[in-house]
């Protein structure tokens, strides 16, 4: 049904994260059904070219994506073209027989497939391509919308984001008459704890003042306690959700902020997530939430723009300690802009929110018609 390509990492000394050809190691950057891309290369090993299906071999091994683009494909995937052109058809059907491939993995540590396993890897499909046909188009179009909810929702925070820049990082709120404060020549004060000038009526103080924590409710449960708890709640990490169980410990709307582990991003910020609903948060994330909730999302973007490398411990286990974070100074506005900011950013999130919660449907109804579609219980018209 395919070719199948074999990744192949460059040397490390000709990644870059600005220029080159897009590089994907592995699966770590993977999404619904493309990847983001934050490294490149300069030298070129293995090609995997657009719309070729993307498979993760290495641990965890099975997860699939499309090749945005002509990109470099590293020791952790692998790249599959179907010989018919149905790259759409051959990702569903591997999404639906990647169990039996699971079974199939080697080694004791880390478990991987071998391109040899892959060639010979039988699926289970309808036998018509006709039904072929309609089963991708019909599922593409499930994941397409997923996608479109997606980038919606990344415009959203982005378009807060920038509210955020312009208000309280280059001071440029609004005035009393309408115009940007500090373009306009509104008045700036020296600030001797900061080194710089402030908006004249701002204050400074750490962000213990600023927000509470909650770090003494969390608690961790091992990959063999979540088995036994499978259910619907998510249950987060430092960088994002690892899995869902049957129980919650938190109920409302926090900022995570990671603690140990990965801490940064490439540009050295920190990993910050916004959670809300009934949710259970394992130790490698710090749990905030603002004095003042309606605060949330100013304190969401605030944790953002930290340098990680000046609060961080540690050279080989990096790591925020809770006391260095609490005393990291900002500068705090008046109460009544930080009420206009939350009245205009608080409508976005909540539609970010909404859109989200579409997208765990789409993903259930998908992953609920796809077994379905492949062994013939439901037809495509």
């Amino acid at each position: 049904m395919a070719d199948v390509t074999a990744g192949q990492s460059p040397e490390s000394k000709y990644y870059s994260f600005k220029e080159g050809i897009p590089f994907l190691q592995g699966n770590r950057t993977f999404g619904n059904l493309y990847p983001s891309i934050e490294v490149f290369t300069k030298k070129v090993t293995k090609w995997a070219y657009k719309n070729e299906v993307l498979l993760s071999v290495r641990a965890p091994v099975g997860d699939l994506n499309f090749a945005p683009f002509d990109l470099c494909i590293g020791r952790g995937l692998a790249s599959l073209k179907a010989k018919n052109g149905n790259n759409k058809f051959l990702y569903y059907a591997l999404k639906y027989n990647i169990k039996n491939l699971l079974r199939q993995g080697i080694g004791t540590t880390f478990e991987s497939v071998n391109i040899n396993t892959i060639n010979n890897f039988e699926l289970i499909i309808p036998e018509l391509e006709s039904d072929r046909s309609k089963i991708a188009s019909f599922l593409s179009s499930i994941d397409s919308k997923f996608e479109l909810n997606n980038f919606i929702n990344t415009e959203l925070e982005a378009m807060a984001k920038t509210i955020y820049d312009y208000w309280f990082v280059q001071f440029d709120f609004p005035d009393e008459n309408g115009k940007p404060y500090k373009t306009s020549g509104g008045k700036m004060v020296w600030n001797e704890e900061l080194k710089r000038d402030i908006p004249e009526g701002w204050g400074v103080g750490k962000l213990r003042d600023f927000t509470n924590i909650f770090d003494s409710k969390r608690i961790p449960l091992s990959n063999v306690q979540r088995s036994n708890m499978k259910g619907i709640y998510p249950y987060y990490g430092a960088t994002e959700i690892m899995d869902y169980i049957n129980d919650y410990i938190f109920d409302g709307e926090y900022v995570l902020i990671a603690e140990d582990g990965s801490v940064m991003d490439e540009k050295g910020y920190p990993f910050v997530q916004f959670i809300w609903g009934k949710t259970w948060v394992n130790n490698h994330a710090h749990i905030l939430q603002a004095k003042n909730i309606n605060n949330n999302e100013f304190l969401y973007f605030f944790l953002k723009t930290i340098s990680v490398l000046q609060i961080m411990t540690g050279s080989i286990q990096k790591k925020i300690t809770q006391d260095n974070l609490l005393n990291v100074v900002l500068v705090l506005p008046n109460d009544n802009l930080l009420k206009i900011y939350s009245k205009i950013v608080i409508p976005i999130r909540k539609r970010r929110m909404v859109l989200k919660e579409e997208n765990k449907q789409l993903t259930s109804l998908r992953d609920w018609l796809l077994p379905m579609l492949m062994n013939g219980q439901v037809k495509v018209k």
